[in-house]
This record gives structure tokens, C-alpha cells and sequence, in this order.
């Protein structure tokens, strides 16, 4: 009874209720976009890198891509504030949804495994580039099945909710 007592309560936040029902530009398709954006740094950038380490593109060098960790934190962080902003506005649609916590499990993975590429295969200044690649590969695999598994989820919750809104 706690939750869905919960969840009412943040749809009926005028907030909320903005997000959802405002014609304004600023509003839940503004934030929408914004993650799409966020998305791309994030895992554009990290695809890129993963396709690297798995051996495509071999004239570009390992090293220099050390400065796309930047982007990708950058489109994290646009991603985790855009997505709290689209739960506010549907939060019984997602959170008694299995698939969003599926995605949830999925970007925590993938974010995991950002961190490990950023520590143990991009930390050093004196790694060899066939050192970083054998350190890389099999998190660089990993990391593209977690981001298409994610963003497959995301897309997916518009289609596979029960609830809209608290009934």
C-alpha cells in the first residue's frame, strides 16, 4: 500500500503533472531529447572506444581516446538527470514495469565497465597499445551487448507497461 501511495503522490506534484501535460517546449519532449543527446555522448563515444579495442579502425591509436571518457561522463550525467526528470513524470509506468529494471541493471553494468576501461585499460601513461587491447577486448564486448540490451529496454517501456498512471 506504501508504494502505490508513493508513486500517486509524485504524479500528483504539479511537476509532475507539468512534465506530462504542459505544451511547452520545456516540458517532457524537451527533456526527452535532451536524453537522446545525453545517450549519444555516453554511448556513442563508448561504442566507439569498444569498437577500438576490439580491433576496428587500427590506424586510429588507443591513447588519444582516453579524452572521450570526459564525453561520456558528461552524457552520463545528462542521462541520469534527464531520466530522474522522465520518471518524475510517469513514475507508476516505470517503476512497476520489469523492464525498467532491467534497463537499470543493464546501464549499471555498462557503467561499471566504463570504469574498469577508464582504470585498468586507459590508466596508464606507459601501457603499450597491445597491452591495452589485450586488457580491453572482453570488456569492450560486454560493454556493447549492455548498451543495445539498455537501450532496447528504454525503448521498450514505451510498449510494455501496465500502468500509465496509478489506477
Amino acid at each position: 500500500m506504501a508504494l502505490p501511495m508513493f508513486l500517486q503522490t509524485i504524479e500528483d506534484s504539479s511537476f509532475s503533472t507539468w512534465m506530462r501535460e504542459s505544451e511547452s517546449p520545456f516540458a517532457f519532449y524537451f527533456v526527452l531529447l535532451f536524453h537522446t543527446f545525453g545517450l549519444a555522448l555516453l554511448v556513442g563515444a563508448n561504442s566507439l572506444v569498444d569498437l577500438r579495442l576490439l580491433g576496428f579502425f587500427p590506424s586510429i591509436p588507443l591513447a588519444p581516446l582516453k579524452r572521450f571518457f570526459r564525453i561520456m561522463w558528461i552524457g552520463f550525467g545528462i542521462n541520469a538527470t534527464t531520466g530522474v526528470l522522465l520518471l518524475t513524470a510517469y513514475p507508476t509506468k516505470a517503476l512497476t514495469n520489469p523492464v525498467f529494471y532491467a534497463k537499470l541493471a543493464m546501464i549499471g553494468s555498462a557503467i561499471w565497465i566504463l570504469t574498469k576501461l577508464q582504470k585498468e585499460v586507459f590508466a596508464g601513461t606507459t601501457v603499450t597499445e597491445r597491452d591495452m587491447l589485450a586488457r580491453g577486448a572482453t570488456l569492450a564486448k560486454w560493454s556493447l551487448v549492455l548498451w543495445v540490451g539498455a537501450i532496447s529496454a528504454g525503448r521498450l517501456l514505451a510498449y510494455t507497461f501496465r500502468y500509465i498512471l496509478y489506477p
